[in-house]
């Protein structure tokens, strides 16, 4: 077991009893406690990346509407994929599986963000506009509509930039689950966020994403997943210690074995 240096002790967790996992079983999965799903009036969502088991299974629980924000996936990008493999399919290059595969990614993205319960934005999401291919988080915030929310954000470093922006709104969020990116080349950035969303919200899950190494001699992992909820739900403070649980997480690479990393006193 990997020991966390004592300086990291902020990120140890209190305990919460009704944890659930949405989403996929290696990655795209999320912890989060089952009442916040329950009570929630809607799910905003910073990055999908073609992933939309956790939004999916959101809406089976709730059927509440999700608002998701991803400048990254289109249809033509998709579209160009199918027809790339396609071509190589009639030179004998590639199988009719890769087809089918890449085929049936582009009729899923289709038919998930057309859903009557998706409301999906091509935008990327930032403190301030450039483009039009860019929305401030303070525009996306503002004209959210949510009262009890619950806030994923996977925007792949991005959220170093736009955290204060959220703490702002922070009365819309009950639950904020966030995958930090980097954190070896951004420790101090990564300290200021967890410390600043700390005044509002305890850490009740970790999960540390397996495709990236742990940080030597800190013992945390270089990409993060944290699960956040209003401090006024949690009633007495028992800390868990040990990661990962078993039951709730599972490895984001299924080909590699979790990250294990447990806090000391």
């Amino acid at each position: 077991m990997n020991i966390v240096s004592s300086d990291f002790n902020f990120l140890k967790p209190i305990y919460c009893h009704n944890l659930i996992r949405l989403g996929n079983k290696y990655d795209g999965g999320y912890i989060l406690p089952k009442n916040l799903i329950e009570i929630s009036d809607g799910l905003l969502s910073f990055g999908y990346g073609y992933d939309c088991s956790f939004e999916e299974d959101y809406i089976l629980k709730t059927n509440n509407k999700v608002k998701i924000y991803d400048h990254t996936c289109d249809y033509f990008s998709l579209i160009k994929i199918f027809l790339k493999y396609f071509k190589r399919f009639l030179l004998f290059r590639k199988s009719i599986t890769d087809v089918k595969f890449h085929y049936n990614k582009l009729i899923k993205h289709h038919n998930f963000i057309t859903a009557n319960n998706v409301n999906f934005f091509k935008k990327k999401i930032v403190k301030e506009k450039k483009n039009n291919h860019e929305i401030t988080i303070n525009s996306v915030l503002e004209n959210c509509r949510f009262k009890n929310a619950i806030l994923k954000c996977d925007i792949e470093g991005a959220e170093y930039e736009i955290f204060k922006n959220i703490i702002s709104f922070h009365e819309i969020f009950n639950c904020i689950l966030f995958e930090f990116h980097e954190i070896n080349l951004n420790l101090e950035k990564f300290k200021k966020v967890v410390k600043e969303f700390s005044k509002y919200y305890h850490i009740i899950h970790l999960h540390g994403n397996n495709h990236d190494p742990l940080i030597n001699k800190i013992n945390i992992p270089t990409t993060l997943e944290i699960s956040f909820i209003k401090k006024k739900f949690i009633k007495e403070l028992n800390f868990v210690n040990k990661f990962p649980i078993n039951g709730l997480d599972q490895p984001n690479n299924p080909n590699l074995k979790d990250h294990e990393f447990e806090f000391i006193d």
